[in-house]
């Protein structure tokens, strides 16, 4: 039977720590392989014929192994974070009902989780009266209500335990099986079904995640030799997402430095998705897509999302792309992340939410509006009359919704609990697209909606034949009142000059939040923000200014704690 001092000794954060590390590590024997194959390859531009065939066919089959070996430990790494995940949220609720909820109980617990009421004191004669005895009875149910509560929190850690030891040994034999045979078992008929073309991947995230969930390594290695862009399906865990979409990055970028004229005019957004990574070890990749649009498009995560109580996705606007705003856009969300995490961190010890962890996504997952940039080719070049059309229409905006919904669904299918809270943050033309998103039928919706510098969120109107200010369906959106949010700084000329509907502080239902400078409650004084690119940005003291602070603690589940405009 599992003990409390047994619970209070795991450690499962420990768990998340070292499936980090697998993958970082895992991540630098895909280089080697990658390399191994890039040197092969070069070789084979001097050496022909019969034995050079051989060679290359060798190392093509060394390199599937060497992939097998990669996405099995991909798949451990994922084990212990989704039991260390579950191991965490039993430890906590049980340390918290022990040390928070009966601290001042005067109840008596022993290590199997059996709870003692105190004794109601007899009177003089040694007698108890009736009101004694009826103290006693309420003090022993309230006894009996804990040690269930205690009993059924062990039971759950216990359980876990023998959970995560029967799934991380499965994978561990598995890894231990294609080191002897590594290339693998076949793949089952409905695996083989998708690699003959004569039937599909889930579309849904939720039945992608849990098909996904059945595979061995050989087949979902398969499944990425079949569509190499399959790490940007939504539903996979995200270090499945991250450890194929690198693989992708690297062949592309390679491609792209020798002059493929497929990739090579995307050279530069490859070479700052690989320099945001590198410069951000915790990152993730979840999305690298150079063929489905005009522009490159790209989503990185500061973590893993799939293991953090609190997870935003934030989406960019005008001028928004990723040879130039990703690596801001992941500097900018270390701020919220940091300024979220540490007054999490603050927070008193009986507060559920206290140390929890954030992630944020910056997704440019979509095409958007290039008002003023000359290299995006075709009629994206904002030089053109057709690059300023599409920043006064929501074409785009309606091209990339659909995706971006789907993308906060798979968010949710691939977290390792269900709890997650979900924040949609959009500025500018982002926060167009982002409305659109969560107007979006057939969804899941998202917990909180924070925009910033909005010049609409493309809502439709009651009486579309006279449209009237402030008249518009918010009920479309798929977030509750209360936890709609909005930010408008005084110079800001897009958001004061709407174009796609009412600017959203007109609008009922949203909280409307101050963008001005502020003392926020951490004590720090912050800078206001007035024009239309500062609502992310650090102030003159190099903190978030009051509108970061705001998406900061809307983001980290604590609304209490943003500066509302009075």
């Amino acid at each position: 039977m599992t003990t409390i001092s047994h619970v209070r000794g795991c450690n499962p954060q420990s768990m998340l720590d070292f499936a980090a590390d697998l993958v970082k590590q895992n991540d630098s024997f895909v280089v080697k392989v990658d390399a191994m194959e890039t040197s092969v390859d070069t070789a084979m531009n001097h050496w022909k014929g019969d034995a050079a065939a051989a060679a290359s066919e060798k190392a093509m089959a060394h390199k599937l192994q060497g992939n097998h070996l990669a996405t099995t430990v991909v798949g451990i790494a994922d084990q212990y974070n989704i039991h260390g995940v579950s191991l965490g949220d039993t430890r906590t609720a049980l340390i918290r009902l022990l040390d928070v909820e009966m601290k001042s109980s005067g109840m008596s617990v022993d290590d199997d989780g059996n709870v003692t009421a105190p004794k109601v004191p007899a009177g003089a004669d040694g007698s108890n009266s009736a009101s004694g005895a009826l103290t006693q009875q309420v003090l022993d149910g309230q006894a009996s209500g804990f040690q269930t509560r205690i009993k059924n929190l062990l039971t759950q850690f216990g359980d876990g335990e023998t959970a995560a030891a029967k799934a991380i040994s499965t994978d561990l034999q598995a890894l231990g099986d294609y080191e002897k045979k590594p290339d693998g078992a076949p793949a089952r008929s409905d695996v083989q079904a998708i690699l003959d073309g004569k039937s599909q991947l889930p579309t849904d995230p939720k039945k992608l995640r849990d098909f996904w969930e059945t595979l061995t390594p050989a087949e979902k290695d398969a499944l990425y030799e079949k569509d190499q862009y399959i790490g940007n399906r939504d539903g996979l865990p995200t270090v499945d997402r991250d450890h194929y979409n690198r693989e992708k990055l690297d062949d592309e970028l390679t491609r792209a430095q020798n002059g493929d004229p497929a990739v090579a005019d995307k050279l530069p957004d490859l070479q700052a998705v690989k320099k945001t990574l590198d410069s951000n070890p915790e990152a993730m990749l979840m999305l690298m897509d150079t063929q489905s649009g005009k522009m490159a498009h790209a989503a990185i995560a500061v973590g893993n999302p799939d293991t953090a109580q609190n997870v935003s996705v934030n989406a960019p606007g005008l001028n928004g792309n990723v040879r130039d705003s990703l690596g801001s856009m992941i500097s900018e969300a270390k701020n919220v992340q940091n300024t979220a995490q540490d007054r999490l961190k603050s927070l008193p010890d009986d507060d559920p939410r206290k140390g929890q962890k954030v992630v944020p996504i910056a997704w440019i997952g979509a095409d958007l509006p290039q008002a003023n940039y000359k290299n995006i080719p075709g009629d994206l070049d904002g030089s053109t009359l057709a690059g300023y059309e599409a920043v006064i229409n929501d074409d785009m905006a309606k091209a990339g919704a659909p995706k971006l919904a789907t993308f906060y669904d798979g968010v949710r299918a691939s977290h390792d609990d269900a709890s997650v809270h979900l924040t949609a943050v959009g500025h500018s033309y982002g926060s167009v697209m982002t409305g659109l998103a969560v107007q979006e039928s057939g969804h899941q919706p998202v917990d909180d909606l924070v925009v910033y510098g909005s010049p609409g969120l493309d809502l439709p109107y009651k009486h579309w034949y006279w449209p009237v200010s402030g008249d518009q369906q918010v009920g479309n959106l798929h977030v509750p009142d209360g936890h709609r949010y909005e930010m408008t700084g005084g110079d800001d000329k897009i958001a004061n000059l709407p174009r796609f509907g009412d600017n959203p502080r007109t609008l009922p239902g949203f909280t409307h939040l101050e963008t001005g400078p502020s003392t926020t409650p951490d004590g720090v004084h912050r800078d206001g923000a007035y024009q239309h690119a500062d609502y992310p940005r650090n102030g003159s003291n190099n903190q978030l200014r009051t509108s970061g602070w705001n998406t900061a603690m809307i983001v980290a589940g604590l609304p209490e704690e943003a500066v509302v405009k009075k």
